[in-house]
């Protein structure tokens, strides 16, 4: 049986199959980035609904402290400011939650990005794999032609040596 012979862009198609590895690997990292970024986000909207109850259980413990009669003017004072500070860091907690949502909508667009080159580099390596596939089908086929042709080669060679040895013993 002739040996198979090897496939001349077999370079080429490890270098693809690489790649496309890559491509899987950077998109998978990209994804993980743009979780993390969503799970931050929604970590900070909900300490943001927090603080905003935080603001509003210490106005409700301050009018009761009014109502009761427990708080002096200076007291009742201290605690509006103590509102009002509160109010602000919550104005503060929202730009901070704007910026984290410009990471998110970035981290998003690297992982489309990524998903992008992911398929063009699988398009590219499945396209050198049908043709490797077909180039397999073609070997396959031309030895078996080989080997059929030597089949006949031997058959005829079978016919002839038993048409000569008739031939002979008349």
């Amino acid at each position: 049986m002739a040996k198979k012979p090897s496939y001349r862009l077999q370079t080429l198609f490890d270098i693809r199959e690489k790649e496309k590895s890559q491509a899987e690997d950077v998109y998978a990292q990209k994804k993980k980035i743009e979780h993390q970024e969503q799970a931050t986000l929604d970590e900070m909207k909900q300490r943001h609904t927090d603080m905003i109850q935080f603001r509003e259980d210490k106005k409700i413990e301050y009018a009761d402290k009014i109502r009761n009669g427990g708080m002096n003017i200076n007291q009742i004072n201290a605690g509006d400011r103590h509102i009002a500070r509160l109010k602000e860091e919550e104005v503060a907690f929202l730009g901070e939650i704007d910026k984290q949502q410009e990471v998110l909508k970035q981290a998003q667009r690297d992982a489309h990005n990524a998903m992008d080159d992911m398929l063009e580099a699988t398009k590219a390596f499945k396209a050198l794999e049908k043709h490797k596939e077909k180039w397999q089908k073609e070997v396959k086929r031309d030895l078996r032609l080989k080997e059929e042709d030597a089949m006949d080669d031997v058959a005829q060679a079978q016919y002839f040596a038993q048409l000569n040895e008739q031939k002979s013993k008349e």
